[in-house]
């Protein structure tokens, strides 16, 4: 099988720890792998060529399947269009366009999962810092603020009162140039939080993390801790559809246990391998490739590209 990994860093050296555990799986497997670094990728109009890398025309037949590993941050609607145009290319995407612009984009994703009846933290976005005075009048101290853009828990923070909400969300909405979330603090989780790890409709792993040392963000990544969990029926309902809804075949879902159930904060369409193999102790990697190789044998083959009437979001 041949696998291209896009890639949104410019080097070898920015690749992910969970990247380079899929590449050296799937080519223990024998198959083909190639790293396309999205900096050297070309969006061609006009002349039917539609892609390039490095200056040459990147052709569809070449590879079985495009694994994407989308780890920016900033406005998702530029690089999601490099997702797109594989898509329109003809090329076999995982994850596709839809899903990553809906889960790289927060507000989108509040959206979609509140349309669906998805349970969610009570949320309120706003860009006036101005208008805190009444927002926050539907909260009780303390309050979660959230940069849209944002991951491994960068961007989050912990008013304890009015006093220091303002000086946050100033701070942000400047920052960011856009909205920011105001959320509910959900204090009996006390500092915990599920990560569980969707592929197509099926769960693989699930893992809870905790925060440390006065932390109230549960992230490995910043120093948080792991331990295995034993999901819930509704918690397993819950991670699935949110996944579906989304329309990503790769997924980490985050949850909160809260009095009344189960409640999604965030959906991830680059969930980190490493942090729930190491809470789970499975083999992440090595599902996600077989995930991968089922995939392509049931829809990569015989792929056409979409339809004009795809292109929609």
């Amino acid at each position: 099988m041949r696998i291209g990994i896009l890639s949104f860093v410019s080097s070898p050296k920015g690749l992910a720890k969970g990247t380079k555990k899929i590449i050296k799986e799937a080519k223990s497997r024998g198959h083909k792998v190639n790293v396309l670094y999205t900096p050297y990728v070309g969006l061609v109009f006009g002349n039917g060529k539609q892609l390039t890398y490095k200056g040459k025309v990147l052709a569809p037949e070449k590879y079985d399947v495009i694994v994407v590993r989308p780890g920016f941050t900033a406005d998702p609607s530029v690089n999601s269009s490099i997702i797109k145009q594989f898509q329109l290319a003809g090329f076999y995407v995982l994850n596709g366009y839809i899903g990553v612009f809906r889960a790289k984009n927060k507000i989108r994703t509040m959206q979609m999962l509140d349309h669906f009846g998805i349970p969610v933290p009570k949320t309120v976005v706003l860009k006036d810092s101005g208008l805190l005075a009444e927002a926050a009048q539907e909260f009780r101290y303390p309050i979660i603020i959230k940069a849209v853009y944002g991951t491994h828990g960068r961007g989050v923070f912990l008013a304890e009162s009015k006093r220091s909400l303002k000086p946050i969300v100033e701070y942000l909405t400047a920052k960011e140039k856009g909205p920011v979330f105001i959320q509910e603090y959900i204090a009996e989780a006390k500092g915990k939080d599920l990560r569980v790890f969707v592929l197509g409709k099926k769960i693989v792993a699930a893992t809870e993390r905790f925060a440390k040392g006065g932390e109230f963000r549960a992230n490995f990544s910043i120093g948080g801790g792991l331990q295995n969990v034993v999901l819930t029926k509704e918690e397993k309902d819950v991670s699935k559809r949110a996944a579906q809804v989304l329309n990503l075949d790769i997924a980490g879902v985050d949850i909160l246990r809260t009095k009344t159930g189960p409640k999604v904060i965030e959906v991830n369409s680059n969930p980190g391998i490493t942090s729930i193999e190491k809470g789970s102790g499975i083999n992440v990697t090595e599902k996600l490739v077989n995930f991968i190789e089922h995939r392509v044998e049931k829809y990569g083959k015989n792929r056409k590209p979409l339809k004009k009437r795809a292109m929609k979001e």
